[in-house]
């Protein structure tokens, strides 16, 4: 497995919205064209696999008259992640800030007043660093190795991006698409889903792990979960029990259970095409340690390799 190939892909800014780099270092890797929409396609044929470039983040809304940089959430961001964090300013040139927090020597309340901290100390000096309003911002990365995890911000999902590339290079014949914008709609996967001409879509996609009263008995290491319930109902179990035959068949290991939120199945289902996720477990989603087994990075692209063939 090329784990360079993966840490590239993560390390690599793409906020909702502003996937263009993520789209440009796939592109380069396997070619594709790029739609109206900013998707990437590659390869042809009736079985679509499906991951998203875009991840949650931050967008510059102003700078105040301290320099203070305020921002909103794009997508998912779960409060309690945001206080203490070192960042990236995504303006006209990528600027390090932090999300500072109030010392504990002078704090009276657990209520913070959070900003981007750029070391400006006025909207001028701001612009001067190249901080702009609207700009993303991202969650300083460290990809590191953890055990037998790989840990770091982006992960969902980039290791789905990462599976279908390698995928790509070792079954050309099935239909690729690399989406924007699921973190707030499945904005692409709808615009794809209405002109793209399949039978069948498998979205490779992360899965928030672990709630066994969402996700039932899933586990990390124990292989990719068929995705068969969440938050916008149930996906086909015919489409579900031939994947899992397809798996058994070859013994890739397979989990399934459900999740919460959704994934871009559901624009498929929508549009009236059959579909179904894949997930990778995923430790602490959407917060900046999120944590992937490698044995299920391994098992799912297995997976995706054989039914691009079997399916």
């Amino acid at each position: 497995m090329d784990l360079q190939l993966l840490r590239r892909l993560v390390e690599v800014p793409g906020v909702s919205g502003h996937e263009e780099r993520v789209a440009g270092l796939i592109r380069e890797s396997v070619g594709g064209l790029l739609d109206d929409m900013g998707n990437v396609r590659a390869g042809n044929g009736k079985v679509l696999f499906v991951a998203h470039m875009d991840e949650v983040g931050l967008l510059v809304t102003h700078v105040d008259s301290e320099g203070k940089v305020r921002f909103r959430k794009v997508g998912g961001v779960p409060d309690q992640a945001l206080p203490s964090q070192h960042v990236v300013v995504h303006g006209e040139a990528d600027i390090p800030g932090v999300i500072g927090v109030e010392p504990p020597h002078f704090s009276k309340t657990d209520k913070q007043d959070l900003y981007i901290d750029v070391g400006a100390s006025s909207p001028e000096e701001a612009a001067e660093l190249g901080v702009t309003p609207f700009s993303p911002v991202t969650f300083l990365k460290a990809f590191r190795e953890v055990g037998k995890y790989l840990s770091s911000r982006a992960m969902d999902d980039r290791v789905g991006c990462w599976i279908l590339m390698e995928a790509y290079k070792r079954a050309p014949d099935a239909a690729y698409a690399w989406t924007v914008q699921e973190e707030v709609g499945l904005v692409g996967a709808k615009a794809l889903a209405r002109s793209a001409d399949v039978r069948a879509a498998i979205i490779v996609d992360t899965l928030a792990c672990c709630n066994p009263s969402i996700t039932g008995n899933v586990r990390p290491g124990g292989g990719p979960v068929l995705r068969v319930f969440d938050n916008y109902g149930p996906y086909p179990r015919k489409l579900a029990s031939r994947i899992a035959e397809i798996a058994r068949m070859h013994d890739i290991p397979i989990q399934v259970g459900g999740g919460g939120g959704g994934t871009d199945a559901a624009a498929f289902q929508q549009a009236g095409v059959p579909a179904i996720a894949i997930g990778i477990p995923n430790k602490y989603a959407h917060s900046s340690v999120e944590m992937v087994h490698v044995d299920d990075l391994r098992n799912t692209l297995r997976l995706v390799i054989t039914l691009a063939s079997e399916l």
